[in-house]
């Protein structure tokens, strides 16, 4: 780390002009053990100083309202300085200004950045020509105190701040704009004052009514939340058309955002897309990720994924998570990108890392199924449960399905606490989970109680559950109105099982009165979805007649597809017709084939049918010894 000899001769190189840099890389230094991440914030300040006056005299051009992270990523500007830590130093502020890290972490980080400030400011003062003053724009950090927009991500000493609201004061009393608006960000964000939203609005509007465009969006922007004056959206509009006019980048975005979704004006996705891509100019990443998807949906303009993922990669290279995240999942799509499950996962990581939730989730995603990323299940699990304790509901309930799948004591507390969290968040699927989950410990009323909160939410497998239960068991009594009833409601989704059931029920009178067409109606809508016993059941009420004219063909037709799937009852019943000639003409060789099938699965009746056939030889050939061997079988089982 470097010595305090070295920081004191560097501050002495420093010229007069630049004193502004020497005091900040001052207080930076000061910081380092005391307050952390207070030095962060001035090394940041340090950093914006230096590189937004080589932008100045470099491009000739203002880039004050940028973003640091907007002007490196200038390709001629870094081609002329060659910006040797700049990109470093400004990851790792970023970083750990958004981090809740321990305090040793956070002590080692800011000398690190000291150490590399003090060797790019040494580098910066060696360029530095006599008598060349500090261009105006390096201080719009100071000048400006800091943007509303961001105010928030700073943290100044108490008395910083404290100072700082009695010369605002002083100055606001006396007409100064800047310092009505400054003491209006003091008063919005309770810095050495008490918050008062009262107050910010007080100062904000005397401030915009000397056409401050900070103060115009600040203003616009409780205006639009409601925070120490009336909610007024409409108001807020002309508040941020306003500043937005004068080029305020931010007001720029929300009054395209204002736009895009109809509040305060009459929605108008072309007025939002003009608003977003002003603010684009000035490098908002937030308005090139919104701008990106009126392009991915064509709203405002020509549908296009090409310019929507143009935009998204713009943004998501200076560092905006949201557009990182939606980078990856173009990417997961193959939508205005090449497909790669690969690089959908390097730009799901670069915002999960930001904690962006739903970036956290689908990069776990990713581990889990081993797409684009080699599959890890502890890192998907690690990804869950960042986004899981951030309240992301499928990031609990995937969570919660993971551990139900092991079979330790810890992993099924694990399942029960993340299903419960999104349960209680009226995740759907997981209130089903859950209710199965407590099923299984054997907690019937519990189960019950979860499984009705997702069937009244239209969840079908829950419905159907709910109607098996009512069936009753060894230790509960059938109800089965209450079965009927959720059986009916599953049924509304075409659950199979759902109509097989309800098919049942109508078939016996349970819970309703009998109703054999009801009940061919459920079962035919069963039986088209593959379902054996629908199938099975449907041939039997043709070939016994019930509810309709006895029809032995589409009995057959029936049961022949459920025996030929594997269903015993049915296998047995197809080869009794085959014996019968019902429905085809009498086969003994086709009934012996389908007795020998539902034989050999220890059908008894089917065992006693195929004996008789090798006694009588009947479409096979005579055998009194295989006869004697089935016939035995069959009368086994029976005693």
């Amino acid at each position: 780390m470097v010595n305090r000899d070295l920081l004191t001769m560097l501050i002495n190189s420093i010229p007069e002009t630049h004193r502004p840099l020497a005091e900040i890389l001052l207080g930076a230094a000061r910081y380092t053990i005391s307050n952390p991440k207070l030095s962060l914030k001035k090394s940041n300040i340090a950093l914006s100083i230096i590189v937004r006056d080589l932008y100045a005299k470099e491009m000739k051009k203002d880039g004050s309202k940028s973003e640091l992270r907007t002007l490196l990523n200038n390709k001629s500007f870094t081609e002329k300085i060659k910006p040797r830590r700049m990109y470093l130093l400004m990851n790792l502020i970023q970083k750990m200004t958004s981090m809740h890290a321990n305090e040793l972490i956070d002590t080692k980080v800011a000398k690190m950045v000291i150490d590399y400030l003090v060797d790019l400011t040494n580098w910066y003062v060696q360029r530095l020509t006599k008598g060349e003053k500090l261009n105006r724009a390096a201080l719009s950090d100071i000048e400006d105190f800091i943007p509303a927009s961001s105010f928030e991500n700073f943290n100044f000493a108490p008395h910083d701040y404290e100072d700082a609201v009695k010369w605002f004061t002083i100055a606001a009393k006396e007409g100064n704009r800047s310092a009505q608006y400054n003491l209006g960000v003091l008063y919005n964000h309770g810095k050495g004052v008490q918050r008062n939203f009262k107050e910010a609005a007080k100062w904000y509007a005397l401030a915009a009514e000397q056409n401050d465009s900070n103060a115009q969006y600040a203003l616009g922007v409780l205006y639009q939340l409601g925070k120490g004056i009336g909610q007024d959206e409409k108001k807020a509009a002309e508040l941020y058309e306003l500043a937005a006019i004068t080029g305020n980048p931010d007001a720029q975005y929300n009054l395209g955002s204002l736009y895009n979704h109809g509040t305060g004006v009459e929605q108008n996705y072309k007025e939002a897309a003009k608003w977003y891509k002003k603010a684009i100019e000035q490098g908002n990443t937030s308005a090139m990720n919104n701008l990106g998807f009126l392009y991915y949906n064509g709203q405002g303009v020509e549908q296009s994924h090409e310019k929507s993922a143009q935009l998204f990669l713009q943004a998501a290279k200076a560092g905006d998570a949201s557009a990182q995240y939606n980078l990856g999942y173009l990417h997961a799509k193959g939508l205005g990108v090449n497909q790669s499950y690969k690089d959908a996962a390097c730009w799901y990581l670069s915002a999960a890392l930001q904690n962006h939730t739903n970036a956290q989730f689908q990069l776990a995603l990713l581990y889990k199924s081993g797409q684009g990323i080699e599959q890890n299940e502890e890192e998907a699990i690690k990804w869950l449960t960042l986004a899981a304790n951030s309240g992301h509901t499928n990031a609990q309930y995937s969570l919660g399905l993971i551990y139900k799948q092991q079979t330790t004591k810890q992993a099924q507390a694990n399942a029960l606490e993340w299903l419960l969290k999104a349960a209680s968040s009226e995740h759907i699927s997981a209130n089903y989970d859950l209710g199965m989950l407590y099923l299984e410990a054997g907690r019937h009323d519990t189960a019950i109680k979860w499984l009705k909160r997702a069937a009244i939410q239209n969840h079908a497998k829950a419905q159907l559950q709910l109607g098996l239960l009512a069936l009753g068991d060894e230790r509960h009594f059938p109800n089965y109105e209450e079965a009927f009833k959720w059986f009916r409601t599953a049924a509304n989704t075409n659950d199979a099982e759902a109509e097989y059931q309800l098919g049942l029920l109508y078939e016996r009178g349970l819970g309703t009165p009998v109703s054999y067409d009801e009940a061919r109606h459920c079962y035919r809508l069963a039986a088209e979805q593959d379902h054996l016993d629908a199938q099975y059941q449907l041939g039997n009420l043709f070939d016994k007649g019930l509810g309709t004219k006895q029809d032995y063909s589409e009995a057959l037709k029936w049961i022949q597809q459920a025996a030929q799937s594997g269903h015993l009852k049915a296998q047995f019943q197809l080869a009794q017709m085959y014996a019968n000639g019902e429905g085809t003409v009498r086969d003994y060789k086709e009934a012996a084939k389908w007795y020998r099938l539902a034989a050999q699965r220890g059908h008894m009746k089917a065992q006693f049918q195929l004996g008789m056939l090798y006694k009588k030889g009947f479409g096979v050939a005579q055998n009194y010894t295989e006869a004697t061997r089935w016939l035995k079988q069959s009368i086994e089982q029976n005693l």
